[in-house]
């Protein structure tokens, strides 16, 4: 198949956003320390690979696609409980990768105050 491409690996940490509209959080890379979408800010999307370190920096805490699932955590809307959609530690969210339990994977992007964001590589999808 065609000639090798090597894919760009990009290094930075791993980090949560939303705003209003967002309809939940949003899992994002950051490439930079600017979290803006022009900054080196990329959105997490199906078919990404993503590697994540451990708080020591060197332990490889998860290495693979990225499987979204939409279903795993689902929540009704308290106020509208005819809707809802998936949550994680008290934060509706869009989904969980394949495979974990929505706090596991919400914990490597949301994480306690004094607690650093974990380091991450990213490559993603060809287009």
């Amino acid at each position: 198949m065609g000639g090798d491409r090597k894919e760009k690996v990009l290094k930075g940490v791993v980090d949560h956003w939303y705003e209003t509209g967002s309809e939940g959080v949003c899992w994002v890379f950051l490439n930079g320390v600017k979290r803006t979408w022009d900054d080196g800010m990329k959105f997490l999307e199906a078919g990404d690979r993503l590697k994540v370190f451990g708080e020591d920096g060197k332990i490889v805490v998860f290495d693979g696609k990225i499987v979204p699932n939409y279903r795993i955590g689902w929540r009704k809307y308290p106020m509208n409980p005819k809707y809802g959609q998936p949550a994680a530690l008290g934060y509706w969210i869009h989904w969980t990768q394949k495979g974990w339990k929505p706090d596991d994977w919400a914990s490597l992007f949301i994480r306690p105050k004094g607690k650093k964001e974990l380091r991450a590589e990213l490559i993603k999808k060809a287009r």
